[in-house]
């Protein structure tokens, strides 16, 4: 049988071994491979047999007229994830900020590592490291850390699959971790009164809080939001804590955009705060003029010169607060999740207790917002008799 002659792709060379100094044949393929960015581009690779080019030949030109050959690429981990995290226009400033600080440990560990040399080896082994708290400089982490970073890697390698740098998303195959869900601790009717009924300068922002604002909102907060003669408060602004600063911005979400007729108690607290901030303002006479303080005393919640408190300085406040009266530490943020509870436990339906929090999904704040209290399991085994 004559042999069979070469394809044009294939071009039989002689190159000069290193370590003999004879001249021996290799196989040169040289093959199309697509476009990138309205350019042609080719791929040329030695093999040492015949058989070893023609494969190669087949399986490249097959990919490329599947739409699946990915071109070599010499991206870092470390380069895909900025490129990801600088796409992100949209996010707001907190959630940008714990995106780059969980993929900080990916970049970190992996960030020398080619995208296209990526294993699952090397993700597993950087989850077991995390883990155990191995990995120099970070203490160990949660099952909850742990999926947030996996999600963000498989976004960042998901990214690079669609602009055809990648076959396939190693990151996607890697096993979460199983967490316990969290526990919570809400307050009870007892304890929220005795809150309430505690004089105290920033009484006005525990009665905001236990009737469900997040802390951000109570933070962002302005006098204007607040109408003192049909008692609604209006959720319009958002300010959350960034590191060390305190950043303005939009609710959390459209849902979060809210009225809400506050009751009494919370309007009365509220109409002594501004009366506070009124006398405060005037002692400190000419110190304060319209035209140099700015948005000094424009927030519901201001220190005694009129400058807005920080969520952090809320939280700490709040603390500090329960210490005093006797009551076992809660996060603020808890303040909420009692809220909704004792409104679910009340008989409120479901979708005026999302309503009320600012969420678009009433599944959400039943899976997550409300829950079952000592006191009202006691009352549910009752019913049973």
């Amino acid at each position: 049988m004559a042999r069979q002659q070469l394809p044009p792709q294939i071009r039989k060379v002689e190159i000069t071994d290193r370590r003999t100094g004879k001249p021996v044949p290799r196989y040169q393929v040289t093959v199309d491979a697509g476009e990138v960015d309205g350019k042609r581009k080719q791929r040329r690779k030695r093999f040492t047999t015949e058989r070893e080019a023609r494969g190669f030949l087949s399986e490249t030109q097959a990919a490329v007229s599947a739409g699946t050959y990915v071109q070599t690429s010499k991206t870092t981990v470390d380069r895909a994830c900025a490129d990801w995290l600088a796409s992100k226009h949209k996010l707001k400033p907190s959630t940008l900020r714990g995106h780059k600080t969980k993929l900080q440990a990916v970049r970190d560990v992996l960030g020398e590592v080619e995208v296209q040399a990526l294993t699952k080896r090397h993700v597993d082994d950087l989850v077991t490291a995390l883990s155990a708290g191995k990995v120099d400089g970070r203490a160990k982490w949660s099952p909850r850390s742990i999926n947030y970073m996996l999600g963000l890697l498989s976004n960042v390698l998901g990214d690079q699959q669609k602009q055809g740098n990648l076959v396939r998303n190693v990151a996607s195959l890697v096993d979460r971790r199983a967490s316990e869900p969290k526990k919570f601790r809400t307050l009870t009717d007892a304890e929220i009164f005795k809150i309430l009924d505690h004089d105290c300068r920033e009484r006005h922002l525990w009665a905001l809080a236990l009737y469900g604002m997040r802390r951000g909102e109570i933070a962002g907060l302005r006098w204007e939001n607040v109408d003192f003669k049909t008692g609604e408060v209006t959720v319009a602004e958002n300010r959350v804590a960034v590191g060390r600063e305190a950043i303005v911005g939009t609710p959390k979400s459209k849902a979060s955009s809210r009225t809400l007729p506050m009751p009494q108690e919370v309007v009365t607290a509220l109409k002594a705060e501004k009366l506070q901030q009124k006398r405060d303002r005037l002692a400190l006479g000419s110190e304060c003029s319209e035209s140099s303080v700015h948005t000094k005393w424009d927030y519901v919640a201001s220190d005694e010169g009129g400058e807005p408190l920080t969520p952090t300085t809320i939280s700490f406040r709040w603390g500090k607060m329960l210490r005093e009266i006797g009551i076992d530490h809660v996060r603020l943020h808890d303040a909420r999740h009692s809220c909704a509870t004792l409104m679910h436990l009340r008989g409120v339906p479901i979708a005026v207790i999302a309503a009320w929090l600012g969420h678009s999904s009433a599944a959400f704040t039943m899976a997550t917002y409300a829950h079952s209290q000592d006191d009202a399991l006691r009352a549910a085994g009752t019913s049973f008799r």
